[in-house]
């Protein structure tokens, strides 16, 4: 008995979630976050319908952002599934209307699998910066709007100095984060930490 009825609610957990999910991807959000939030009640300890009921949520405010976190959520869940939940629900939940650190976020995620015709080389995203008489508004607005493609570790190096230097040193450290373990780190580096660090 016991055994049939776990069955059942595990099955109804099953069906809210994906009811929800479907609403997420029509962009009735709402619908979705109703549908997550019946989930969370069932099964309160269930990581997937909290993400989901976070993501509905930001959405309705943060729509272009909210479906590049859930985008990102499916290769997480691809390539890591017990600890997709964990990450997703630390971004999401770091984000407090910091518009500087989720364009960090967005420009990361969209930076998966990067099509080097969709987006804008490091050289003509300075071009930019400097044309521009606000350096906080152009930047924003150009990781919101396209992909920044980094052709080499130098520019990297550049651009995370050029991000705490504006008052982007949260935006430095998402990104730092990012590549924390694909990198070697010299004393150039090191000091870049440092000055990200010193900053927050």
């Amino acid at each position: 008995m016991e055994k049939s009825l776990a069955h059942n609610e595990k099955r109804l957990l099953n069906t809210l979630k994906k009811r929800a999910e479907n609403a997420f991807l029509r962009g009735n959000y709402e619908e979705s976050l109703k549908q997550y939030s019946n989930a969370m009640v069932l099964q309160q300890s269930d990581t997937e319908s909290h993400v989901g009921l976070l993501l509905a949520d930001l959405a309705a405010d943060y729509e272009t952002e909210s479906k590049a976190l859930y985008d990102y959520y499916q290769v997480l869940k691809r390539e890591n599934r017990a600890g997709a939940d964990k990450i997703l629900l630390n971004l999401v939940e770091s984000f407090d209307g910091n518009l500087s650190k989720m364009a960090a976020m967005t420009q990361i995620i969209n930076a998966l699998n990067i099509d080097r015709n969709d987006g804008i080389l490091y050289s003509d995203f300075k071009k930019h910066l400097e044309q521009s008489n606000n350096f906080k508004e152009a930047c924003e607005d150009m990781i919101f709007s396209t992909r920044i493609i980094l052709t080499s570790r130098e520019e990297f190096i550049e651009f995370l100095e050029i991000l705490v230097e504006h008052g982007f040193a949260q935006m430095a450290l998402v990104y730092l984060d990012e590549v924390y373990d694909k990198m070697s780190f010299d004393s150039k580096m090191g000091e870049i930490c440092s000055k990200i660090l010193n900053a927050q």
